[in-house]
């Protein structure tokens, strides 16, 4: 068996017969040939793929992505590459390394995947060309990665099929304590950590390095609604009490937003459960049996060990 090799990257060619299953891919436009135009042809004379074709021009494959080898390509419109931080001046500005794990972070390699592949997985990982891992998720009328629900678009090309997506993809940087620590919305919360971790049992080390887990991280302004004017103000809170607050907002288990729906429970690494409200409108979640409940403000913020949401207000306060 042969295989085509740029660094970071090996597929085999065996995937190639694959496409012909998937040549008649109705939403292909009439300037695209499921049979004859490959991934790198569609990119060029797509509508909406500018940006997106520019970065794998910058990246240098294009080459590749001409070539007989099989990919699935994850593809953020114009549209959604702007409204994720990406316009084209800062592909402009990227270097031809960062185009390449930019584009590479959204490229799937050997094989053809499809919306319809997905459907009836929940978090199925999958290994990027990059090296970093996606979860995806799919029924048969959503299909979502990363937390994110992917456009129901699909083009059928030569060497492999473009999907459609709503956000671009990004890998994690930084684990959760990480996060935490340079997240200036977190600071209470991270001094919360810092002042509960004893030695050698450390929350620090538990954020950094264990998991996976969903946080669900109280923002400055839930301590600020309890009073508290500045972090240095959390040393007059009894350890063990910041350590408690910090685990009954940890659950063991990667989950997205869409894991979430309305009325479901999950157990923290207090034993404590946690109920979710989503109406699809909002989302808020309390302790089972609380009186208080915390809105979430931001969902599915990756991390290298979970996911990280954001809630207004301390869990069972």
């Amino acid at each position: 068996m042969k295989f085509f090799t740029i660094p970071g990257l090996r597929i085999s060619f065996a995937a190639f017969g694959i496409v012909a299953v998937f040549a008649c891919n109705k939403s292909n436009p009439p300037v695209v040939n499921a049979e004859t135009s490959t991934l790198t042809y569609a990119l060029a004379n797509g509508t909406g793929t500018t940006i997106f074709y520019s970065a794998v021009v910058k990246a240098g494959l294009d080459s590749v992505f001409g070539s007989p080898a099989i990919f699935t390509l994850f593809v953020p419109n114009d549209q959604a590459c702007a409204q994720s931080g990406y316009p084209q001046s800062v592909i402009n500005a990227f270097t031809p390394d960062q185009a390449r794990s930019w584009v590479l972070y959204q490229t799937y390699a050997g094989n053809v995947l499809t919306l319809q592949s997905f459907i009836g997985k929940t978090d199925e990982k999958l290994i990027m060309a990059d090296g970093d891992s996606v979860f995806i998720t799919g029924d048969s009328n959503r299909t979502y990665v990363n937390g994110y629900q992917m456009l129901n678009t699909q083009l059928t090309a030569s060497n492999g099929v473009m999907l459609g997506l709503q956000n671009v993809l990004v890998q994690p940087q930084q684990n959760l304590a990480q996060m935490l620590s340079t997240d200036t919305s977190l600071s209470f919360l991270n001094e919360a950590v810092l002042l509960s971790t004893p030695v050698p049992d450390s929350l620090s080390v538990l954020l950094s390095t264990g998991g996976p887990f969903t946080f669900m991280a109280a923002d400055n302004d839930a301590f600020r609604k309890l009073g508290f004017v500045s972090p240095s103000d959390l040393s007059s809170v009894n350890p063990d009490t910041l350590r408690s607050m910090v685990l009954l907002s940890l659950i063991p288990q990667r989950l997205f937003s869409y894991d979430l729906p309305d009325s479901s429970t999950f157990l923290t690494l207090s034993d404590s459960t946690l109920l979710f409200h989503n109406t699809g409108l909002e989302a808020s979640v309390q302790v089972l049996n609380s009186a208080f409940t915390s809105n979430v403000v931001s969902a599915n913020s990756m991390a290298t060990n979970g996911v990280l949401f954001k809630i207004d207000e301390l869990l069972d306060h």
